[in-house]
């Protein structure tokens, strides 16, 4: 960590966890990815008590990967809005399925630039964001984390 957490930023670094948590708790076998989705979104978009109030960073989400790094299913972080937005949302989470999930969360708009159209991705208004994942492979009873621990894992912060 190399700046103080504000109690903003550790409202939120406190949210991507427990949607990140929350979400991976719904990624059971033969249910639909929506679950994921529904789960992070209420988390991360309601207003207190029970959620965080923040916002989603819509088209950016997690993905399958084996002989890829980016493959199928894509997961998005948010319920879809209209017919086609996500086309793997009512498949289901078949066991043996790897999948890298990753809520990205922004205080102020959910709206993105990429300066160079690759990686690093930049709120649009500049406000503060995270970004936590867990790589999870969908079991015969449930899912397993194979990078749990890294959520214990000191914050970077700007200073």
């Amino acid at each position: 960590m190399f700046g103080k957490k504000s109690p903003l930023v550790k409202r939120l670094t406190d949210c991507g966890k427990k949607a990140l948590r929350l979400g991976v708790e719904q990624l059971q076998p033969r249910k639909p990815y929506i679950n994921w989705a529904r789960a992070v979104q209420d988390c991360v978009e309601t207003q207190p008590p029970k959620g965080y109030g923040f916002h989603l960073i819509r088209g950016l989400g997690g993905h399958g990967y084996g002989r890829r790094l980016h493959g199928p299913p894509f997961i998005a972080n948010t319920v879809p809005t209209h017919a086609g937005e996500w086309p793997d949302a009512l498949a289901l989470a078949e066991p043996g399925t790897l999948l890298a999930v990753e809520p990205m969360i922004a205080v102020g708009t959910p709206q993105t630039i990429q300066p160079k159209k690759q990686w690093p991705v930049f709120t649009q208004d500049g406000s503060l964001a995270v970004h936590y994942e867990h790589d999870v492979l969908i079991g015969e009873n449930g899912p397993i984390v194979l990078t749990d621990g890294l959520q214990d894992v000191n914050d970077v912060v700007p200073g």
